[in-house]
């Protein structure tokens, strides 16, 4: 099966690879920001679950999945890893894919790099399966994953007032949410979403 290499303006999706790991390990360090907004009430991992998560993605699988269920997500200009997007089954049985995505660097946060990213993870998803849509969950007190989503045309479809209590405050739980047909209009019409 071949490398999965993805290329917009600013970032590349690829597949894992061995060197990773050192970069991996730095981003997903208990004590960078990106713990606080990406569901910080299950609690920041400790640094030896950091490095496990971190040796499992960038350990070469014999055959990889197709689709993929995770690509790193690098800058485009030098080729750093920042990120990852990822899917998981919400419910198998019923083809209900949640999608994720992470800026681990802080300091590409506000910059596009998580729009695009997102924008070309679910055109490769939705060309790659079958299924009729797909969605990712967020909270309120992480406002970046929800511009991401309004800025791509996903619709919020479910809000959960006052479901987490976390960090002195309470926040909503919030699901965005697109259809392929939705999809397929605001992508192949020319017109940025």
């Amino acid at each position: 099966m071949d490398d999965v290499v993805l290329e917009g303006e600013k970032v590349r999706l690829r597949d894992w690879r061995p060197d990773d790991l050192r970069p991996l390990r730095d981003l997903l360090d208990p004590m960078r920001p990106w713990h606080e907004t990406n569901g910080p009430y299950f609690g920041t991992p400790s640094a030896a679950v950091a490095d496990s998560a971190a040796r499992e993605l960038t350990t070469t699988k014999a055959e990889p999945s197709d689709p993929r269920t995770s690509l790193a997500v690098c800058a485009l200009r030098d080729g750093r890893l920042i990120g990852r997007v990822s899917w998981y089954w919400e419910s198998r049985e019923t083809d209900w894919r949640r999608m994720g995505l992470v800026i681990y660097d802080e300091r590409y946060w506000g910059g596009g790099y998580g729009t695009e990213a997102l924008r070309m993870w679910t055109t490769y998803l939705f060309a790659r399966t079958d299924t009729l849509r797909l969605d990712f969950a967020t909270f309120s007190g992480n406002p970046g994953m929800i511009a991401v989503g309004r800025r791509l045309g996903f619709t919020e479809e479910g809000r959960f007032r006052r479901a987490r209590r976390w960090a002195g405050g309470v926040h909503d739980a919030v699901v965005y949410g697109v259809l392929r047909e939705e999809w397929g209009r605001m992508n192949d019409s020319g017109k940025e979403p």
